[in-house]
């Protein structure tokens, strides 16, 4: 159904609320996205327990170390990862986000969306997991979404966990649909 439906990530660059990266040169940008990538799928083979590791180039090596830390340090728990979300129904959007499960510190569900970046963009981020948040709650409204997170996931083993929870987000991220629809039916 990708493709049928703008994603969460469409909407927010379409509307002005992602970073913008006109100015950065397509190959960077490139191994940037492979390198996400890799990571994705670095986790969610640990996460199966099937990761060989000895495979990983040591970029993703050292975050994915920042990612087994912070599951340590927090007991997270996954409920769902790497899903596709589609509201076909209310709004006509689909989203990815990367995790949605547990940590100890909070009560209820949390959604995680991992970033492997030099600097941490929190106004972006925000925007986004309240975007992804919204889509699981409208999907799943008996299991709400507690908090969000951004964890910042860095090359050298470590992690940062940015609380991007943000009852203002999830307002802007609804106004953000409806401006991309209302640009669309020019």
């Amino acid at each position: 159904m990708r493709g049928l439906f703008p994603s969460v990530t469409e909407i927010l660059k379409a509307v002005g609320l992602a970073p913008d990266f006109t100015m950065v040169r397509p190959e960077i940008l490139a191994w940037a996205s492979a390198r996400g990538t890799a990571l994705h799928r670095a986790i969610e083979l640990q996460t199966k327990g099937t990761l060989d590791t000895d495979s990983l180039h040591p970029e993703i090596a050292g975050a994915l170390t920042g990612y087994m830390k912070f599951v340590q340090d927090s007991g997270h728990e996954a409920v769902a990862s790497e899903i596709e979300l589609i509201d076909d129904k209310q709004w006509g959007i689909c989203g990815h986000p990367d995790r949605v499960g547990t940590i100890r510190s909070v009560d209820g569900l949390v959604l995680l969306d991992w970033k492997l970046t030099s600097t941490f963009d929190a106004n972006y981020v925000r925007h986004q997991t309240a975007g992804y948040a919204h889509l699981w709650d409208t999907l799943h409204p008996d299991q709400p979404i507690a908090r969000c997170f951004g964890l910042h996931l860095k090359k050298d083993g470590t992690y940062r966990l940015h609380d991007t929870t943000d009852a203002e987000a999830r307002q802007a991220f609804i106004a953000a649909i409806i401006v991309y629809k209302a640009q669309r039916r020019k």
